[in-house]
């Protein structure tokens, strides 16, 4: 089957999980998964490993756009507003359950050197899926709305530590003694300042670029093709400079969102046209997804995936109380943050790419943790949504910090 094809039937097929899954009750997100492991090599096969490869750069561009309607949660109103105390409980949750599956491969028997890289990869939270499900429920409320916060903030901070966790390796390798500590430090540092500040300052500029031009676009549909050059921009931009392009999207929608008075409508003639995008990314992901990867969990897999879990649980739990959030956070937000994909997997190519002597061990792990929660986690979440009461409520009903529909 070419690329074309393969491309039509992942649409139809995602067309038709969506419905079948909504007579169970289950996110359409996951319905999507589940029509990419059919269509995968792990089942039927129709779609290969070659159609993947080409349609990646469609995934690439959904992943942007959804990272580009994220930013605007960094709207600086809502920030001075909601920030202080959604930063707190993202730092707590992402602290514990770092600091849990770290030692729990450490107890497992795993270098400390694979424990670091694991500990900081299972910071993240899947902003796609997350997403996805807060709109199909039309999530409005407390709990929305630190979610939205979270899943924002939350793949910064797994950024950050990977490179702290990375640096802290590559100090120990090339250590010899204090006269090499300065070119040690630089070459162990350098990659987190270039990802980070080198990807929020692309962001910024192709924002700068997008607010300014918006400003003489009265039509929609032009509105759309200036969003799509953009992002398509800003993703190209970030593989030709090796920076993060979910970093550099979430700076775009940032900017835009606080320089543009357009802004809202921009953001929502984009959740019109996005659904097809959506749609490719996940039956592309789910595709991708190796379940035969499950069963070579074993011991140490399964560490992982009780350490993560616990702590995005007890962290958000204890975090959400300490800071005398609505109860509906306290009791429901940690079954909201399992789902973890994307940016997981590309953490551990980055691994294999920068130590390949820990790359296996990583890569097992977190293939099949990804495979797991990637299917249980919007379950989870639409669970959260529905149980804390926030589903489908009027927009009037709750200041949301964002229009989801």
């Amino acid at each position: 089957m070419n690329e074309l094809s393969s491309l039509g039937m992942i649409l139809l097929l995602a067309l038709l999980a969506g419905h079948i899954v909504r007579v169970v009750r289950i996110p359409e997100v996951t319905g999507y998964l589940f029509a990419g492991i059919a269509l995968g090599p792990s089942v039927l096969g129709w779609v290969s490993h070659e159609n993947l490869q080409a349609l990646e750069v469609l995934s690439e561009v959904a992943l942007g756009l959804i990272l580009f309607s994220i930013g605007s949660v960094f709207e600086w109103r809502l920030l001075r507003r909601f920030g202080p105390r959604v930063s707190r409980l993202t730092l707590a949750e992402s602290a514990l359950a770092a600091c849990l599956v770290t030692v729990g491969m450490l107890l497992a028997g795993q270098p400390w050197q694979v424990a670091l890289l694991l500990g900081a990869i299972c910071i993240e939270t899947a902003p796609a899926s997350t997403l996805m499900v807060i709109r199909e429920c039309h999530g409005r409320g407390p709990l929305s709305e630190a979610l939205l916060g979270i899943i924002a903030i939350n793949n910064i901070l797994c950024i950050v530590a990977y490179s702290l966790a990375a640096a802290a390796i590559d100090l120990a390798i090339n250590w010899g003694g204090l006269s090499t500590l300065a070119g040690s430090l630089y070459q162990a540092l350098y990659p987190l300042v270039w990802q980070l500040l080198g990807s929020v300052a692309l962001g910024f500029l192709v924002g700068l670029l997008l607010a300014a031009w918006g400003s003489q676009v009265d039509e929609s549909g032009e509105m759309l093709i200036l969003l799509a050059g953009s992002i398509l921009l800003c993703v190209g931009v970030s593989r030709i400079l090796d920076l993060s392009a979910l970093v550099a999207s979430l700076a775009v929608g940032a900017t835009m969102v606080n320089l543009s008075r357009r802004s809202r409508r921009l953001f929502d003639a984009l959740s019109g046209t996005d659904p097809p995008f959506y749609a490719i990314f996940f039956v592309i992901a789910g595709a991708d997804l190796d379940l035969s990867s499950i069963s070579e969990l074993g011991v140490v897999g399964a560490v992982y995936l009780v350490c993560r879990l616990s702590g995005k649980f007890i962290g958000a739990s204890v975090a959400a109380r300490r800071l005398d959030m609505d109860p509906g956070v306290q009791r429901y937000l940690g079954f909201a943050l399992l789902a973890q994909a994307g940016l997981a997997v590309g953490l551990v190519l980055t691994t294999e790419r920068r130590f390949p002597e820990h790359g296996d061990a990583v890569k097992t792990v977190i293939l099949a943790a990804v495979a797991f929660y990637e299917v249980l986690g919007p379950v989870a979440a639409r669970y959260a949504i529905v149980s804390a009461g926030e589903s489908r409520k009027k927009e009037q009903d709750s200041e949301s910090i964002w229009a989801l529909e």
